[in-house]
Order: structure tokens, then sequence, then C-alpha cells
């Protein structure tokens, strides 16, 4: 029968706590390990003894997950002097088993190995659980002496760290699991990378997004290999602003945008948060990455900026989108050493079609007008509605020769040359254009702008003249008029 013992303190006696302390350590009826082996060896040895074991108590036998010196692997528990050991806190010292009336009638004693010398001391782990013994034993009577004792206290706390080291790799091991699970069932994609950038986690997720197997691959190739863009969707990140080579950089990084491309699926807007793994002495142990699907809101973003820069009575691009792009225009145009040119547009008798028919016709009127302006432009130019019934072009790559220009306000004034069904009636208008040109080193938006205004009533005041142009730097040049 099972003995009871103290396992925590005076008066706690708990056998099924100690029992489930033990099967956690998941230790029982385990292959041998050298570590082990080596602690029962050298406590024969330090002891000068012929047997060293390092037994462990169950519910109803001793088993030695160590043995040096015996071929006996497991005894009942009744029969074992291990099992009187563990219910005390110190040392069990038995100098001869015959003389000892709790062992004198142990199979172990009275036959084969006919043990008359036991000492062992208990594995007692932090919480107080004594799950055996570091025992070792001898044929002859006999007594330790006080190193041998603190030799052999020094080795089972060696025993019982080896014990508690299989403790927590179980427990890492059932947390890794754990997260490995969780990190499986995430809706956000998690990807990690080892201190030399060699990816490591890449969860369902992650995986479903990129549609591309993890393949180990250093970071220059990770951009390309797993279509990570800019929120443009179409410029290739380079290889350092992708956010897990950032975090493996030591950086910490916080709602980076990017567009994940991935053939034959929509492009996904994720939001990346990455941060840096590091050990306790500093050294890189890699990064991690979290990327949280923003393409829904993104889309939303993007129609409200659409709506906010773009005219709702043409569909046209209002002066907020006109004045951002022509910012842009004007730098492309300079980095290709280009000369810039743009056309201001007014419509002409508008005011009396609005006295006339009213504003709905006169809305109808500007509708048409910039559905046909839209058809007489190349697919390159920049069209947009700035007020009223003025209208601005940015010419793309345009010649500023007059004989060019001249092409271009044909097509504008063709566009207007047949009459607008609005309301029932017929309505024919017509429109002033003026042109401005600036060479590439002389580019300034408000300063073009003006000057196309400029040479748009110069144009409306001489209705003779089916266009004008202002050359930035230059005097007024209305010879370019002539049709």
């Amino acid at each position: 029968m099972p003995i009871s013992h103290d396992t925590r303190g005076a008066g706690a006696i708990n056998e099924a706590g100690r029992l489930q302390a033990l099967a956690e350590l998941q230790v029982m009826d385990t292959a041998p390990e050298a570590s082990f082996d080596d602690i029962a060896w050298l406590a024969a040895t330090v002891c000068e003894v012929p047997v060293g074991l390092v037994s462990l108590i169950g519910a109803d036998r001793q088993w030695s997950k160590a043995r040096c010196g015996t071929d006996v692997e497991s005894l009942p528990r009744s029969q074992a002097f291990c099992s009187h050991a563990i219910a005390q806190r110190d040392m069990l010292e038995v100098h001869d088993a015959r003389l000892d009336p709790r062992f004198a009638a142990y199979a172990i004693v009275v036959g084969s190995p006919h043990v008359r010398f036991y000492a062992g001391m208990p594995l007692t782990g932090p919480g107080g659980w004594r799950y055996g013994t570091l025992c070792v034993m001898d044929t002859r009577p006999r007594q330790l002496t006080e190193v041998q004792r603190e030799s052999l206290r020094r080795l089972a706390a060696r025993a019982t760290d080896l014990l508690e080291a299989r403790r927590q790799r179980i427990l890492s091991e059932s947390r890794d699991a754990a997260i490995a699970e969780l990190l499986e069932a995430l809706p956000d994609g998690v990807v990690t990378c080892d201190g030399q950038g060699t990816l490591k986690e890449f969860n369902r997720t992650a995986r479903e997004w990129h549609g591309v197997d993890p393949r180990a691959m250093p970071p220059s190739q990770w951009p390309v290999h797993f279509g990570l863009c800019e929120p443009d969707g179409r410029t290739f990140l380079s290889p350092e602003r992708v956010p897990l080579a950032r975090a493996l950089g030591g950086e910490k990084v916080r709602g980076q945008i990017i567009v994940i491309r991935t053939p034959g699926v929509e492009p996904r807007t994720v939001s990346c948060n990455a941060s840096p793994l590091t050990g306790p002495d500093g050294h890189s142990l890699g990064a991690v990455c979290t990327m949280h699907d923003v393409t829904v809101q993104a889309r939303d973003s993007q129609a409200m900026e659409a709506l906010a820069m773009t005219d709702q009575l043409t569909g046209l691009p209002n002066r907020t989108a006109w004045f951002a792009e022509l910012e842009r225009a004007l730098a492309r145009t300079a980095r290709a050493g280009a000369a810039a040119v743009m056309a201001f547009i007014d419509l002409d008798g508008f005011k009396h079609i609005n006295d006339t028919h009213g504003h709905a016709a006169g809305d109808e009127v500007l509708r048409q007008f910039a559905a046909r302006l839209q058809d007489s432009c190349r697919r390159g130019d920049f069209i947009a509605r700035l007020s009223g019934d003025e209208f601005v072009v940015f010419l793309d790559r345009a010649d500023p020769s007059p004989l060019e220009l001249s092409k271009v306000a044909a097509r504008i004034h063709g566009a207007l040359a047949s009459p607008m069904r609005v309301s029932g009636f017929e309505l024919r208008i017509g429109c002033s254009i003026g042109f401005a040109t600036a060479p590439g080193d002389r580019l300034d938006a408000h300063g073009l702008i003006h000057a196309a205004d400029v040479a748009m009533y110069t144009a409306k005041r001489d209705k003779s003249l089916p266009f004008a142009v202002v050359h930035m730097g230059e005097a007024e040049d209305q010879g370019a008029a002539s049709a």
C-alpha cells in the first residue's frame, strides 16, 4: 500500500498532487538519457558503492530512469527503499537493512542482490513535490562520510534540475504548439524570420494572401517573390522598404501601408506592424511582422478622395485635383527638360443660356461640353473644370509650336461645331481658348495659369482669333492666333 508522506511542508500530505506533478514530467518509462546515467554513475563512484540509481516513485512501483551496477529497472513500490526516502525532507540512510525492521523482509534484502546498505536523497522540485530519489546501494553494511552525503545531495539537485528542464521543455513545446495553432487561426497575416533573414513562421493567412510557398530566400528577393508593392499597387517595394526587413535592421514599424499583388487575385492593401526580436544580450534573434487587411478601408478612402477631387456636375477633376496634378505634371516636364503647355478655355455666351433657359439647361451644357472636350483631347492630357464655365487642359508632351497649338484649338472648336440638344432646344455655343507655354527651366504653376488666363481673355476680346498664346517670359503673342 502506498506510503503517505509530507510533500510540501509540515502536515501537508498530498499523494495525488505528487503523482500529478510526476505525470507532468512525462518521464516514466522513457528511454535512457546520458545525462541521468552520468549522475547515477557519479553517485555510485563518489560513495564507493556498486549501485547508483535515479529512481522515480509512481503510484504502485519504483522505476529507474538511470541505473548503474544493476539490471533491475522496476520494483513494486511496497518493496522500494525509495518509498520511505521520499517521505522525508532529507537523506534516508540505512546502514544495515537486515537490522532495520522496515526493510529486513524486503525481497532484495533477503534475496538477490542482498542489499544491506542504502542511502537515498529525495528529488524535490521547486513546488515541493518529491518525484523520487537519487540513491546508492551496497551488499555490505556501511556508512557514508559527510563529504559523500554532501556529494549525494548536490548530485540529487542536478538530477532534479534535469527533470525540471524536461518540464520546462514540455511547457515550451506546448506553448509553441498553442501559439502555432493560434497563429494559424488568426485573420491577420504573420511572418517571422531569424537573425540571418531566413523566413520562419508564415501563417495560413499569410500563405493565402501571398499565394506562394515561403521558400528560403534572401530579403533582397522578398518584394518580387511575394508581390510586395508601394501603396500605388504598381511599384515594387525596394528591399530595404519591406516591413520585415526594416524590423530585422532594428527598426520598429507601425502602420506601414503596402499592397500585396498576387497573380489572379485582386490586389490586397494591408497595414503592417513589425518589430525586431532580440536576445537578453541584445543580439538579433530575427523579426516579426503582422499584416492587417485594410483593403475595404483603403478603397473607401480612395473613393472619398476621388469624390473630393471630382467635379460632381461634369465628372471631370476639380480645381483641387487640377493644382495637385499640375505640380506633378510640371515636375515630370522639368525632369524631361521639355516645354510645358496648357490651355485655358471659357465658354462664350454661357450667361445668356442660363438667363434664357435656366440653370438646369446651363448645367446640361457644361456636362455636354466636358464630354466633347474629353473626346477632342489626347489620352495623356489632363482636363479639369476650374469653376463655372472655365476649363483647363495640361497638354501632355505637347509641341508648343504655333502650328501644333492651332491643331489643338481646331479640335476643341470642332467639338462645338454641332449644336447641343438641351431641354428640347438646339443650342449653339462657342469658346475662347488661351494657351500658355514655358520652357523646362522656367516652370511655375501659378504663373502658367495666369499666362493662359491672360491669353484666353485676349482671344475673347478679339473674336477673329481662334486662340491666343502667351509664352512665359516673352511678350503676349497674338501672331500665332491666325487660323
